[in-house]
Formats: structure tokens, sequence, C-alpha cells
């Protein structure tokens, strides 16, 4: 492993907060009424899986592949293998980030890796160290 992060938004977190709230409560209320219980309680699971699953995001960067994954790596996963890169570029602040896929948390900066296909774009604490990684594996830096 030539890099790896693990990004987590307390921003996301508060963002996410009413729904594990207004889920718990609609539980409660569907247990207390004796009545859908049970549907209530996959819809609870589902939902809080998916919830959970954003809340944090890896990035994992080998010789072969770079891997996005959120916590379970159910709804949030791209992997990007290294020969498809065209180019990357490195980009101060979250909020200048933009691709057709993108994995955004507050952060101090972002990468955009152009490739075949649809580019992807993520956002990151250290974006110079995953410059160099990227250069070190053979990548040229877009103009």
């Amino acid at each position: 492993m030539l890099y790896e992060e693990k990004r987590f938004s307390r921003f996301v977190f508060f963002l996410t907060l009413p729904a594990y709230i207004g889920l718990l409560a609609g539980l409660w209320a569907s247990y207390y009424e004796g009545e859908g219980f049970e549907i209530m309680m996959i819809v609870f699971v589902a939902v809080v899986l998916v919830l959970v699953d954003v809340l944090t995001f890896r990035i994992e960067i080998d010789e072969r592949e770079i891997r996005l994954r959120g916590t379970f790596g159910v709804i949030l996963r791209k992997t990007i293998k290294i020969e498809d890169i065209e180019s990357f570029e490195v980009k101060e602040g979250w909020i200048n980030c933009w691709a057709p896929i993108r994995f955004n948390f507050p952060a101090k900066g972002c990468v955009i890796i152009h490739k075949k296909g649809l580019d992807v774009a993520f956002t990151i604490d250290n974006p110079e160290e995953i410059a160099m990684v990227l250069a070190t594996l053979g990548v040229p830096r877009a103009a």
C-alpha cells in the first residue's frame, strides 16, 4: 500500500443525524402500536447501512489501482486502474473540485483523475502527497 487515508466528516454526521432520530422514532412507534414493526425494522436496517456507508470515506493507492470506498463499500465504491489514468490535477479547497464522479468531504484540497471514460474527483487533506505517489507511479500531471 503506497497511500491510505480515511476521511470522516462531522458535517455529514450532523446532516444525517435527523434521519437516525426519525428512524428510531418510527421504529419505536411501530413497536409501541404493534403494527408494521417487521417492515419498519427492515427499512431501519437498510437506511442505517446506507447512512453509515456515506459517513466515512477511504482512499487506498497501491501499484495497480486507486480504491475509493465508503465504510462498507456498499454505496460508495470506485476502483481506478493506474493504467487507465491519463493525467491528474490537484486543486486547493474542496469546493472547486468538479468531475462527473465526485467524492466530496470538506478538506484542504482535491485530486481530479482524468481517465478513459468519466473523470473522478475526490477531496483530501494531503493533496500533494497523493500527487507525489501518482507521479512516482508514472501518471502525468495535467497542465
